[in-house]
């Protein structure tokens, strides 16, 4: 289970424990200090909403609580390896960690030990349907709202980053790269604020990985990626559970789609073979 995943399952229960049995924690959680120390996080665990200024809106997910009459809401910038002192901190609080995880090990381990499918045209390397599903959630993403923007942006944008490579700071040739991947997990979008400059290298090894993730630990350079999308007006969708469960359907309706047309022209081949046959 991905960690911010893990973190959104037990939020209600840390909070409930700070309600009822130790009215002081919610304080420590408001505490960077803390939940850097805690978590291995850069901000607070949590934060009072009226503290939170538009440009951090980004950093905190949208869902607000309510915790010894304070608005809260919970920090969204969550690296894979806090984890294990996420979990930590659930048992020290008496918290159950989610069996979900292990559901999820269980059910990798019967895939893995599945024969292959039996599908009747499976076939080595048809990966073609999963292809187009990602360029189709990649088209809607890449056209969400109206903004447009130019070469001349563009050239402003390298501009912002002195030439250089938004992730390696190596000035050489760049390209474009999306700081949040375009896809139905990481939810980016084809915008000026999402486009940063980056060396081959770094576009290579980044991959599809979100530009924190993939920077873990370089505070600098992620902060800097963070104040050009504010000055760009970038708002990420982030975790958006209503647009990924929207992606998620259209994902569905184009494999949908291309299994009904593969129906029916193996249908029209059947049909055509018989009457061959019927022929002989």
């Amino acid at each position: 289970m991905k960690i911010g995943r893990l973190v959104k399952q037990h939020i209600k229960q840390i909070f409930s424990h700070c309600d009822n049995v130790d009215h002081d924690e919610i304080n420590s959680l408001l505490d960077p200090k803390y939940s850097k120390n805690t978590f291995g996080i850069h901000f607070s665990f949590a934060r009072e909403l009226k503290n939170i200024e538009q440009s951090q809106s980004k950093r905190y997910w949208t869902e607000t609580y309510l915790v010894r009459g304070k608005q809260v809401r919970v920090t969204s910038q969550w690296f894979e390896k806090s984890k294990p002192l996420f979990i930590e901190y659930l048992q020290s609080k008496g918290i159950t960690p989610a069996e979900h995880e292990r559901n999820e090990d269980e059910d990798t381990k019967k895939k893995q030990d599945q024969p292959p499918s039996s599908r009747a045209n499976s076939r080595y390397r048809g990966n073609h349907i999963g292809n187009a599903q990602n360029l189709f959630i990649r088209n809607v993403l890449s056209s969400i709202g109206v903004e447009t923007f130019n070469k001349e942006n563009w050239k402003s944008t390298k501009e912002y980053f002195s030439h250089r490579c938004a992730y390696c700071d190596t000035k050489t040739k760049l390209q474009m790269e999306h700081a949040i991947p375009i896809n139905k997990e990481k939810l980016g979008e084809h915008r000026l604020g999402n486009i940063v400059p980056s060396c081959e290298l770094c576009n290579r090894k980044k991959s599809g990985k979100d530009f924190r993730e993939f920077l873990e630990g370089n505070t600098t350079a992620i902060s800097k990626i963070e104040k050009y999308m504010d000055s760009r007006n970038y708002v990420p969708l982030d975790d958006n559970a209503q647009i990924k469960k929207i992606l998620i359907m259209a994902h569905k309706e184009v494999a949908a789609l291309a299994d009904r047309y593969i129906t029916i022209i193996n249908l029209l081949f059947a049909e055509s073979s018989n009457a061959e046959r019927g022929k002989a």
